[in-house]
């Protein structure tokens, strides 16, 4: 079986400069593009945050943050219209720019 270093043994030949720009690369590839939602898909996300937070439902949310995708799960405690803040019953708070998605659990 060969066992192979990898890219461990070509850093010794590479100049501080292009490693650099390597790792760069390398998180600027890992970044996701900021999803556009129409007006028809905002109208229908904002029905679901209304309808879960009225029912108590368990939702799934997809954020994004930090130039990328997460998923948070909770209870909706609060939907603050002024702040444009969505609020679980944990504590956690998210503004209603970065939700690009919702997961209703039943």
């Amino acid at each position: 079986m060969i066992r192979d270093r990898g890219n461990i043994k070509w850093n010794a030949m590479m100049l501080p400069e292009h490693v650099k720009m390597l790792r760069e690369w390398r998180e600027k590839d890992r970044c996701e593009e900021r999803p556009v939602l129409d007006e028809w898909a905002l109208q229908d996300l904002n029905e679901q945050l209304i309808a879960a937070c009225a029912n108590h439902c368990e939702v799934e949310l997809k954020i994004w943050q930090n130039r990328r995708i997460f998923k948070a799960a909770g209870k909706i405690a609060e939907l603050d219209g002024k702040r444009r803040i969505c609020t679980f019953e944990d504590g956690r708070a998210f503004p209603f720019e970065s939700i690009c998605g919702i997961t209703v659990m039943e």
